[in-house]
């Protein structure tokens, strides 16, 4: 009996063991580490695109409501007739696709009534430091959690030369 009960103990501790490696390769194989972007958001709130209106506008889709204009939150970029807005325009469709992950920053709506939010892919790499490191935009310098990572993007950006802005 006493055998038994040391096989069933020793069972047990081996169920909890093999339970702890798997916990930590699941942490160790987190997507979040996958980010490309230096600000990433993998848990994010996701919302659907209805459509992009150019490079740092876009239109949430609300279904049985009234679609609501988003603004990213961090950068700017050209606007219609400026160089580079067709391509500024072209990459946040791209990026976008059919829906994005939020984040909030400090200010909820900007002055016309758009939502402001941080933008991340699906995959939760964040589109505002893309499009400022890829030359597609200029960032906030005003306010923002994620300002001075977004500020540093245009900075590299203009030193490399990229994009169609520099």
């Amino acid at each position: 009996m006493r055998r038994i009960g040391r096989i069933l103990r020793n069972i047990l501790v081996l169920v909890f063991l093999v339970a702890a490696i798997i916990g930590v390769l699941v942490l160790l194989l987190d997507e979040s580490e996958d980010c490309d972007t230096s600000i990433c958001c993998t848990d994010c709130d996701v919302i659907a695109v209805a459509r992009v209106i150019d490079g740092d506008t876009l239109v949430e889709d609300k279904s049985f409501r009234r679609d609501k204009r988003v603004r990213l939150y961090g950068v700017d970029t050209p606007e219609v007739g400026e160089r580079c807005y067709v391509e500024a325009t072209d990459r946040l469709i791209e990026l976008a696709g059919g829906s994005v992950r939020v984040e909030p920053g400090p200010r909820r709506e900007d002055v016309y009534g758009r939502q402001l939010f941080y933008l991340y892919t699906e995959s939760g790499e964040s589109i505002d430091e893309m499009l400022v490191r890829e030359g597609f935009g200029v960032a906030w310098t005003s306010d923002g959690q994620h300002r001075d990572i977004i500020v540093e993007a245009e900075r590299q950006a203009k030193s490399a030369d990229t994009g169609c802005l520099w």
